[in-house]
């Protein structure tokens, strides 16, 4: 005689199906995320110096997981010289193709520069951070993008010099140096000028009058006559 089970011992019968497990968020795709933790460590690395950024914290406000960090970048170090090619890939650019004399070769620099400064203001925050003390990662940015173009500024003001285009009263080196400052400093502290002039530094119209200050500074005054 067949017993057949009763409606309670089938359902204890039938098997339970196994909850899915729960998927963890799909990292972004990896040229994504790698362009994404380079933006944020390019900010990072201009506003809170090397010893102030941690990829802890990048990955935090990137959205990613420490290790995809490091497994894009190995090391702190490593993406910090990432991040550094990133910034500065450009700089070769400002003297690259200038005009053919050394007025022209100056003053397209000059133009060129302060595009540049006011497209990437944490090139000048880097080189602030950087350029107070001697390090390797020092060394690596003169090395690798300060030297060349600032010897091709400095050969073209010398230049004049030797053809009696510029005066001769002031050192080159020290030209380039008031060249740097007064070209980038407005980018930098944007914040300073809009909130103590009104002045807005970010807008295309600043950025090409500063073009045309520091053009007519250079041309009329400091290269051609001298002060008396």
């Amino acid at each position: 005689m067949l017993v057949t089970p009763s409606r309670s011992n089938a359902r204890k019968a039938t098997p339970r199906r196994r909850a899915r497990p729960v998927q963890a968020l799909p990292e972004p795709r990896s040229k994504d995320g790698r362009e994404r933790i380079l933006a944020v460590a390019i900010r990072s690395f201009s506003e809170q110096g090397y010893e102030g950024t941690t990829t802890a914290g990048i990955a935090r406000e990137v959205g990613v997981t420490q290790p995809l960090v490091h497994h894009h970048f190995g090391s702190k170090e490593a993406l910090w010289r990432a991040a550094m090619d990133e910034l500065f890939v450009d700089v070769g650019k400002i003297t690259r193709g200038a005009g053919t004399t050394p007025e022209e070769r100056l003053l397209d620099g000059v133009a060129r520069f302060v595009r540049f400064v006011a497209a990437r203001p944490e090139v000048t925050r880097v080189i602030a951070r950087e350029g107070a003390v001697a390090s390797p990662r020092l060394t690596y940015l003169v090395d690798r993008y300060l030297r060349p173009a600032f010897g091709a500024v400095v050969d073209a003001i010398r230049d004049g010099q030797q053809s009696g285009a510029f005066t001769t009263e002031f050192r080159p080196e020290l030209i380039l140096m008031l060249m740097l400052g007064a070209g980038s400093h407005p980018f930098d502290v944007t914040a300073l000028f809009r909130e103590s002039l009104g002045i807005d530094t970010q807008s295309p119209r600043t950025r090409e009058a500063v073009v045309v200050l520091l053009s007519e500074i250079l041309a009329r005054g400091l290269l051609r006559a001298p002060l008396r």
